[in-house]
């Protein structure tokens, strides 16, 4: 049998694509069903089916004479390498699809005694798995020291912020960050989704920053993103979180410019973070709410204030409580006047008078008298920030 008449018995009236499904499903089945080297690295099902899917339709294709971009074979490489597939499985999985595809074509071409014309059949097979198959396992390689170099990057980032890493200057270099700018740290709480700042980078990324943008690094810790801002003015740092402020509860340091100062500035920003009442997004700088961040350092003290001032407002009707407490607020908020609170709450300047005066009675604390005044507002703002997390 001639070249043209095995290349006409994988393609043509022999093309395997009408087997798709069937190979697709077959392949799949074996790789999740094969014992792994390391279990923890056997791929979902919704991660195998869909890659082998593409690399037989690529491969399938490349035997009836079409152009093959290997594309299948590169994004089988990358997700193998970030799921930690060792190198064998999945060289073993491109095995099992040469032998699923040789075997289809070997029952289709049954009825043929040229011995010769099979095994050049059988090479063309071959030479198209193996094909896709190094493809992959070099994408493997590429991706994996890459990995590992993120990996080393986000503990570099993490020894910084937490002071375990002393050679700043080297640490500065391999994070990317440019020099003499200012630093800021900012914390985002858990519970919100932390979605990257405009224009940032992962702590991950070594690549150098544009000399006029921001440089964003940050890692995930205990479920909240750590993040560490570099740009030429405070403002500019500041203005770098303004996306994660726009969706999530984030705290951020003081402006810094020595990368030993960063620990501080991690406790900062927590402080930070934690004198946002939960619930309420936004970005919080350390120092914006000294008395809340009074109030946070000492979440022990901040509590027997609230429970000693405000003990008198307490097992009563929950809404009436609230009634109280919003309305103490709404009068400082509105420095103290009545009518500027009662607009703010909807209601009467008598009725705000009235609720006020209900509060004296049952804290003993006059809200006319500057003291009382000081021990109500500190009081009320201890248990808005009460249990907020560590």
């Amino acid at each position: 049998m001639s070249d043209i008449a095995v290349s006409g018995a994988v393609s043509g009236r022999h093309d395997l694509r009408d087997a798709l499904d069937l190979l697709s499903e077959q392949v799949a089945d074996e790789i999740l069903h094969a014992e792994p080297v390391d279990p923890d690295a056997h791929l979902p099902a919704a991660l195998v089916q869909p890659l082998v899917r593409a690399n037989l339709a690529e491969i399938l294709a490349a035997l009836a004479g079409e152009p093959s971009s290997l594309e299948p074979a590169r994004e089988t490489g990358r997700v193998t390498a970030a799921e930690g597939m060792p190198l064998d499985q999945l060289q073993h999985a491109y095995r099992l699809a040469g032998l699923r595809i040789w075997e289809e074509l070997a029952r289709r071409l049954r009825s043929r005694t040229d011995t010769t014309a099979l095994l050049r059949a059988s090479s063309r097979v071959w030479f198209a798995i193996d094909r896709s198959s190094n493809v992959a396992v070099r994408t493997h390689l590429e991706s994996s020291a890459g990995l590992s170099e993120n990996m080393a990057r986000t503990e570099l980032l993490r020894g910084v912020l937490t002071g375990a890493v002393h050679d700043l200057e080297t640490a500065r270099r391999a994070l990317a960050l440019p020099a003499d700018v200012m630093l800021v740290v900012a914390v985002t709480a858990p519970g919100m989704p932390a979605v990257p700042a405009t224009g940032t980078t992962p702590a991950s990324n070594g690549r150098a920053a544009e000399p006029d943008r921001p440089t964003v690094r940050w890692l995930t810790h205990e479920g909240a993103r750590l993040t560490l801002v570099a740009a030429r003015t405070s403002e500019d740092t500041y203005n770098a979180l303004t996306g994660l402020a726009a969706h999530s509860r984030t705290g951020a340091s003081r402006p810094f410019t020595r990368l030993a100062d960063a620990p501080a500035a991690l406790v900062e920003a927590r402080t930070a973070v934690r004198s946002l009442p939960l619930g309420r997004v936004g970005l919080a700088r350390y120092g914006d709410r000294p008395l809340d961040a009074l109030l946070v350092a000492d979440g022990e003290r901040a509590a027997e204030l609230a429970t000693t001032v405000l003990s008198g407002l307490r097992g009563r009707d929950p809404r009436d409580e609230e009634l109280l407490l919003a309305t103490v607020e709404a009068w400082f908020e509105h420095g103290g006047s009545g009518t500027r609170a009662a607009a703010a709450l909807h209601c009467h300047r008598n009725t705000v008078l009235n609720r006020l005066a209900r509060v004296a009675d049952l804290t003993g604390r006059d809200i006319n008298d500057p003291r009382a005044a000081a021990e109500l507002y500190t009081a009320v703002r201890a248990l808005r920030l009460q249990g907020e997390p560590a």
